[in-house]
């Protein structure tokens, strides 16, 4: 039976840290980008194309606006996606205004009465800045990507066109019925 979900925020309260840093020009350390990459939702989505390095190589080369060479297609995206939101800085506090403020403990009992085999007591969805997909299942963990983050005409949060509550119940459900 399942007794709640998490909802984890470390990776997108460092990066809006991170951000705010690279619009105001100031040095991030590359312990920094190292303890990003080392951050769960972050080791959970990592790949022979896009490992911890990958993260720190991009993180270092946005900070020094530098143009990333000899980049695989994951963290070609990574960058572009990472670039485009410390432009506007402003949009990213936005973004992540309602996920803070996120609750889905009514989804507990929801899952529990559609599936009464729950294998799992508790379950982690991770919101992240990622690079390609727009969420991962891994390892019983529900991962989300933060830059598919986005608001319609009446500023209602949305994902892939669904409001983001609906949007993390739906991957709930395909994850338990993984």
């Amino acid at each position: 039976m399942l007794k709640n979900i998490i909802i984890n925020l470390e990776v997108i309260e460092s990066m809006l840290y991170y951000w705010s840093s690279v619009v105001d020009r100031e040095k991030v350390t590359e312990s920094f980008f190292v303890d990003v990459a080392n951050m769960d939702a972050m080791k959970l989505i990592q790949t022979n194309e896009f490992s911890s390095e990958s993260i720190r190589k991009v993180l270092s080369s946005i900070q020094n606006r530098e143009l990333l060479s000899g980049a695989t297609k994951p963290e070609k995206r990574f960058w572009s996606k990472n670039m485009w939101i410390a432009e506007d800085v402003n949009l990213a506090n936005k973004m992540a205004q309602p996920i803070k403020i996120l609750n889905v403990d009514d989804l507990v009992n929801q899952l529990n009465e559609k599936y009464s085999d729950i294998k799992q007591e508790r379950i982690v969805v991770h919101i992240a800045p990622l690079h390609l997909d727009p969420y991962y299942i891994k390892d019983g963990n529900l991962i989300i990507n933060f830059f598919m983050i986005y608001f319609d005409e009446n500023e209602n949060v949305l994902i892939d066109g669904k409001p983001i509550k609906e949007y993390i119940f739906e991957r709930l459900c395909e994850l338990i019925e993984g």
